[in-house]
């Protein structure tokens, strides 16, 4: 493509040596794959610049180099320069040009907020996916039709995000549902792109390391329904302080709640361990739904995706059958069991306010008592840390303190701030025990279950690995409590 072409209506802020002419081949961030004739974009990241590889990207004989920052050595004369405002929109556009605007083909669900994210777009990826071929891109993995490749990230970036868009197009993949977080938002993994439908689930504290306050984070997410082009559609949660904010900015949004006075409602909601009843009561109806998927903060997901459902012109109704039959998302209070007279629950809740949620709702269901495990992750927002243990103290009889991801801290730091959360000494509460070793600490859980109990293994989720310093080790909190369970039972009944 030539580089008049490619740049056509992109704002820019200063040329060097251009040449409209000049034949352009590859686009890249990534100053390691540049061969000669590349476009080599500097974006600035959290732990790296793209502008400290200028040069190397040069000695590698990329033909254009685009940055916010002009270098302070000379441009040679066989390579163009430009400069820009925003390096990651413009690497984002320049992708989208080249694939020749891939989305325009697929229609692209966005799914934003704090809690919530993964469960409802796979649901609804899980769900279209009965009615039209449909690709996920998530936290849990991406997916096409026939295949399915590692998630290094919840949203994918522009490089990896637009060239699977353009295999959609090719292999005629009508929908595609993505989790959008933050960074990506932050980052412009999705600019410029055109989405049939915006998500937003709520908002509570996470990544605070990355955005610093909770306006800045709300302005990251609100940032996905302003944008132009404007999402064709937004479907937003009126129960939450930040989605109410949203809907009085967006009078067009259509809202969800689990309480009386918004487009979709659900009532008569029946919660359990196994799976819940409700109602789903819109444009004058109340369809009834069974589903497999524990707890209430589950049929609020459910709601989600069947109001999604209705806004892309399909009837809730028709999946009524399959809902019945989905056990459960992996890593999302997915039921880990052998036929013990307890249950325990793997799930991915890693923020004070998911915690709360899950525990506190399971305390409703009135078990004979709440066993917590759960970490933090190393190099991560600090601030949650001893708020996640208020809210696991409060809600549980018995805590576990142990480790999730340490990375490149020390767990016994790690941990020394989650004991700050703790309660006075003289205040009764919950017993605390703390385990470093995250598998000791499983066994030790399990070990103390009784009947009638309910476990709850908190943080990984999906995760199949443990991150230790630099190195990620095989670690899956499913395997290694199905592992615990057997271990028990030979105990028990050997």
């Amino acid at each position: 493509m030539r580089l008049d072409t490619l740049f056509q209506g992109i704002p820019v802020l200063g040329k060097i040596h251009w040449e409209s002419h000049r034949p352009c081949k590859k686009i890249t961030s990534d100053s390691r794959s540049i061969e000669a004739g590349d476009v080599f974009v500097a974006c600035p990241g959290s732990r790296m610049d793209g502008h400290d590889f200028l040069g190397q990207a040069i000695q590698a004989r990329a033909s254009v180099i685009v940055y916010e920052r002009d270098p302070d050595f000379p441009i040679p004369q066989h390579v163009t320069a430009i400069r820009v405002k925003n390096s990651q929109a413009v690497l984002a556009e320049l992708l989208n040009r080249y694939h020749q605007f891939p989305h325009e083909k697929v229609k692209l669900m966005g799914v934003t907020g704090t809690n919530g994210k993964t469960t409802i777009a796979y649901l609804l990826h899980r769900l279209l996916s009965e009615k039209s071929k449909t690709a996920y891109l998530g936290t849990l993995w991406y997916e096409l039709p026939h295949r399915k490749l590692e998630a290094p990230n919840t949203t994918p970036g522009a490089e990896v995000l637009i060239p699977l868009l353009s295999d959609m197009r090719q292999e005629n993949i009508p929908y595609c549902v993505m989790e959008v977080s933050s960074h990506a938002l932050h980052q412009r993994r999705v600019h410029n792109l055109q989405f049939e439908l915006a998500i937003f689930t709520q908002l509570t504290q996470d990544h605070l390391d990355y955005h610093k306050n909770m306006e800045n984070y709300f302005q990251a997410k609100r940032f996905f329904f302003k944008e132009a082009p404007k999402p064709r559609q937004m479907l937003i949660n009126q129960d939450c302080a930040y989605g109410r904010r949203l809907l009085q900015e967006n009078p067009q949004a259509k809202s969800f709640s689990l309480e009386p006075g918004a487009d979709y409602e659900a009532v008569d909601i029946v919660p359990s361990f196994q799976g819940s009843h409700f109602k789903m009561r819109f444009k004058g109806k109340e369809v009834p739904f069974q589903i497999r998927l524990p707890m209430r903060h589950n049929v609020a997901n459910v709601l989600t995706v069947l109001s999604a459902l209705d806004l892309l012109g399909f009837d809730p109704e028709d999946f009524r059958g399959v809902l019945q039959e989905i056990p459960g998302i992996p890593g999302r209070l997915e039921r880990v069991s052998t036929g013990e007279d307890f249950q325990i629950f793997v799930d991915y809740a890693h923020t004070p306010d998911a915690i709360e949620n899950v525990l506190r709702e399971a305390r409703k269901l009135n078990p004979h008592r709440i066993l917590t495990l759960f970490g933090c992750g190393g190099d991560r927002d600090k601030t949650k840390r001893p708020l996640m243990t208020q809210a696991a103290c409060q809600w549980s009889d018995v805590v576990m303190l142990t480790s999730d991801n340490p990375r490149s801290e020390d767990p016994e730091m790690i941990l020394k701030d989650m004991k700050k959360g703790l309660p006075p000494a003289k205040q009764p509460g919950s017993q605390v025990i703390e385990i470093i070793d995250r598998r000791e600490a499983i066994e030790k859980l399990i070990q103390m279950a009784e009947p009638g109990d309910v476990l709850f293994v908190l943080g990984k989720g999906h995760e199949d690995y443990q991150i230790l310093g630099d190195k990620k080790i095989p670690f899956d909190d499913r395997l290694v409590v199905q592992d615990c369970l057997r271990k028990r039972s030979r105990v028990f009944f050997s």
